[in-house]
């Protein structure tokens, strides 16, 4: 099986879910690249390596919080399983505060966010309506300490999707070691 990890603002395509999942999927398996900041560049990178890897491998997307609506939208599009991590579920609205002069914290690439940005985001925002159709496949796991996004709404938006909560923690996510135990003890999880 092969892995695509979708990192979030302002991060990168490495750390320690990385490792992780490396550790897990063994590190052949595991793709996760720097992603541009340009949204819809980021999308279509995304959808491009998809393409090339759907109809030889089985393939899992892991996305966390812009990465998780990234993710959202790739596993309803191309009807594949997707793993969201303290995602953020309306994209356009809560990086709306972002635009101007930025500064990745982990390469410290500085670069400007686009208001145009965050209307390409609403474009890829799913109606929750519509990702009933994927339900059986997606899974959702949260930190009730994220200090950014609001854990309790997030759970009530997916009220119905296979939702995991786990205590304290925050938005960077203290629970990869569980979440991997999970999907492991999930015989049901449906690969693509």
């Amino acid at each position: 099986m092969i892995v695509i990890y979708i990192h979030g603002f302002n991060s990168a395509g490495y750390g320690d879910k990385v490792s992780k999942l490396k550790e897990h999927f063994g590190d052949e398996n595991v793709l996760s690249i720097n992603l541009p900041y340009n949204p819809e560049k980021a999308i279509k990178q995304l959808e491009l390596l998809i393409r090339n890897l759907k109809n030889e491998q089985l393939l899992l997307l892991i996305g966390t919080s812009l990465g998780g609506a990234y993710t959202l939208y790739l596993s309803y599009k191309f009807d594949i399983p997707g793993v969201i991590i303290n995602p953020s579920i309306k994209p356009s609205e809560d990086l709306k505060s972002e635009i101007g002069p930025q500064k990745n914290y982990k390469t410290g690439e500085e670069y400007e966010f686009k208001e145009e940005y965050t209307e390409f985001l609403k474009k890829i925002e799913i109606p929750v309506e519509e990702l009933q159709k994927i339900k059986d496949k997606i899974y959702i796991y949260l930190d009730e300490g994220d200090e950014l996004l609001d854990s309790k709404k997030t759970a009530e938006f997916f009220k119905g999707f296979y939702v995991k909560m786990f205590p304290g923690g925050d938005h960077r996510f203290q629970h990869m070691d569980q979440l991997l135990e999970d999907l492991k003890q999930k015989r049901e999880v449906r690969y693509g």
